[in-house]
């Protein structure tokens, strides 16, 4: 369905307690924006392509493809698409006494992460055909089918609750902060011998990039990057000891492609170069 923009709104002639207003998608064009702006229901986005920032009372998230922001009622948000690569998203309005049942009451996102990969191809298509029943809609019985499709669509982001990224209306507290840097570092623990970068790691525990690393080094008292190249340099350190591999596998297992690099970075962290540390190493323990 290649649209540039296209949104269909619902007559809702069912007496239903669920309620679907509009929905839509659209291929946005470079830094467009909305807002600051607030509704009086709930109004979920999924990405579908691109990337873009969403920001609600003192966060800010960096989103995309997978991803999923819904802005709460009553609760200001804005959100803005890449300059470079513009996001491209399906919409939906709705409120609901049943929806307090399935989602939180605040402003959240949830990223791609949190979904098998078989739950996002269903989410796609999930979105796409509620709005294309509600293009088509025109008596009750196609009233109840769409009701039936945005069931479904809610209940797969209550499945997932556990792992929303949930927004606040005041910075968050220091417990909060010191979470936000002790998944960070797990993260990074879990994940150091992947191509990591600062951003990917933002993007995970959900907060934006520039903010994410001063509070990062306000807690650690040292950048993330920096951490991260000390840990795997820390593993290098106990391969070359307890190991025969070669320095390029020892590089490539944790998260340097290039064994030069890799190298210098041992090199600068010791104060000697790999080979001349695992011979040091064995004639320590030979001595000893």
């Amino acid at each position: 369905m290649a649209l540039g923009f296209a949104e269909y709104f619902m007559s809702n002639h069912l007496n239903t307690d669920l309620r679907l207003y509009y929905c839509g998608r659209e291929n946005c064009q470079p830094s467009h924006s909305y807002g600051p702006a607030m509704r009086d229901h709930y109004l979920l986005h999924y990405i579908v392509g691109g990337s873009g920032i969403f920001r609600t009372d003192d966060h800010q998230f960096s989103l995309n493809k997978g991803d999923s922001f819904c802005i709460a009622p009553n609760r200001p948000a804005s959100y803005r698409a890449d300059e470079q690569d513009p996001w491209v998203y399906y919409w939906i309005g709705f409120s609901g006494k049943p929806v307090a049942d399935l989602l939180p009451d605040t402003s959240f996102v949830v990223q791609s992460s949190v979904h098998a990969p078989e739950e996002s191809e269903q989410l796609n298509g999930k979105f796409e055909s509620l709005m294309l029943k509600v293009s088509e809609v025109d008596d009750a019985a196609s009233e109840a089918h769409i009701y039936g499709l945005l069931w479904q669509l809610l209940s797969m982001y209550s499945h997932n609750s556990e792992s929303y990224r949930l927004s606040s209306s005041k910075e968050p507290s220091g417990h909060s902060k010191a979470a936000y840097v002790k998944a960070a570092v797990a993260f990074i623990k879990e994940n150091y011998h992947r191509p990591l970068t600062v951003s990917l790691i933002a993007r995970y525990v959900g907060l934006e990039r520039s903010y994410f690393t001063k509070l990062f080094s306000s807690h650690v008292g040292i950048s993330p990057y920096e951490f991260l190249q000390r840990f795997r340099l820390e593993k290098a350190a106990l391969l070359l000891n307890g190991t025969l591999l070669p320095v390029q596998t020892i590089a490539n297992s944790i998260g340097f492609e290039d064994v030069s690099h890799f190298g210098k970075s041992f090199t600068r962290h010791f104060g000697i170069p790999p080979t001349s540390y695992r011979r040091n190493m064995a004639l320590n323990q030979t001595k000893s």
